[in-house]
C-alpha cells in the first residue's frame, strides 16, 4: 500500500513528468505574496549597482588608454572623478539592493510557510499522514526556504541583468551599432547559455538530494525522540550510521551537481 502523494505544494519533484518544477514554482510563487513596491526598489538598486560596475568599467578603461598618451592632467580630472564616484556608488547601490531584497525575500517566506500551514491545516488529513515526520520538516523547512532564495538568486538578478544590459547595449549602439549587435550576441549567449547549464545543475542536485534530505531530517526526529529507547535496544548506533549515509548522499549529489 503506498502513502498518499501529499498537497501539491508539498510533493516531491516527480522524475516521470517533464518539467514539471516550472509548474510548481508558478502555483507557488503566488503564496509568497511579494511586495511589488518592494521588489522595484531592489530592482532599481541593483540596477544601479550593476549599471556603476559596468560604468567603472568603462571609465577605468578610458582613463588607463588616455593616461598613456600623457595629456594634460586637467584633460583625465573628469573621468578620475568619475571612476571614484562609480567605485562608491556601487558599493552603496549593492549594499541597499541586499538589504531590499532580502527584505523581500524574507517577508515572503514568512507569508509561505504561514499559507503552507494554514493548507495543511484546512486540507485532507490522509494527504500528510503517510508522510514521515521528516519529510513534513523538510517541506515546511528547508524547502520553504529554497523558495525565498528564488527570490534573491533568480528572480530579482535576472530582472537587474535584463534592464543594464538593454542600457548598455542601448548606449554602446549610439556610437556603433556593429558594436552593439555583437554585444547583444554576446550578452544572449551569457544571460541564456550560462543560467540554463545552472539550472539543469541545480535540477539535478533536487532531485537527486530530496530524499536525502528528507532521509537526514527524519533520522535527525527518530535520534531525538527516542535516543533513550534506541540506546535500550542498542539501535542507536545504526539510527546514527542512517544519518551519516543520508548526509553523504545529500554531498555526493551537491557534489555532482557542481
Amino acid at each position: 500500500m503506498t502513502a498518499p502523494a501529499g498537497p501539491p505544494h508539498l510533493r516531491a519533484p516527480d522524475r516521470r513528468r517533464g518539467g514539471p518544477e516550472l509548474a510548481a514554482l508558478r502555483r507557488i510563487l503566488p503564496l509568497l505574496h511579494v511586495d511589488r513596491g518592494r521588489a522595484v526598489i531592489a530592482v532599481l538598486c541593483g540596477t544601479l549597482a550593476l549599471g556603476s560596475a559596468v560604468g567603472l568599467a568603462a571609465a577605468s578603461a578610458w582613463l588607463i588608454a588616455r593616461a598613456s598618451e600623457m595629456p594634460p592632467v586637467m584633460h583625465l580630472g573628469v573621468a578620475v572623478v568619475a571612476v571614484r564616484a562609480l567605485g562608491i556608488s556601487r558599493g552603496v547601490f549593492r549594499y541597499l539592493e541586499r538589504l531590499s531584497s532580502h527584505e523581500v525575500a524574507l517577508r515572503g517566506v514568512v507569508d509561505l510557510r504561514t499559507n503552507v500551514y494554514r493548507i495543511l491545516a484546512g486540507g485532507h488529513p490522509e494527504a500528510t499522514a503517510g508522510m514521515r515526520r521528516g519529510d513534513v520538516l523538510a517541506r515546511v523547512g528547508a524547502d520553504v526556504d529554497a523558495v525565498g532564495d528564488v527570490v534573491v538568486r533568480a528572480l530579482i538578478p535576472t530582472a537587474v541583468a535584463v534592464v543594464v544590459s538593454a542600457g548598455t547595449v542601448a548606449l554602446v549602439a549610439a556610437f556603433s551599432p556593429a558594436a552593439a549587435a555583437i554585444l547583444a550576441l554576446a550578452l544572449l549567449v551569457a544571460g541564456i547559455g550560462a543560467p540554463t547549464l545552472a539550472a539543469l545543475a541545480a535540477r539535478r542536485s533536487e532531485l537527486a538530494g530530496v530524499q536525502a534530505r528528507a532521509d537526514v531530517a527524519a533520522a535527525s526526529m527518530l535520534i531525538l525522540d527516542g535516543a533513550t529507547e534506541l540506546r535500550v535496544s542498542g539501535r542507536l548506533a545504526g539510527a546514527v550510521a542512517d544519518l551519516r549515509r543520508a548526509e553523504a548522499r545529500v554531498a555526493a549529489a551537491q557534489d555532482a551537481a557542481a
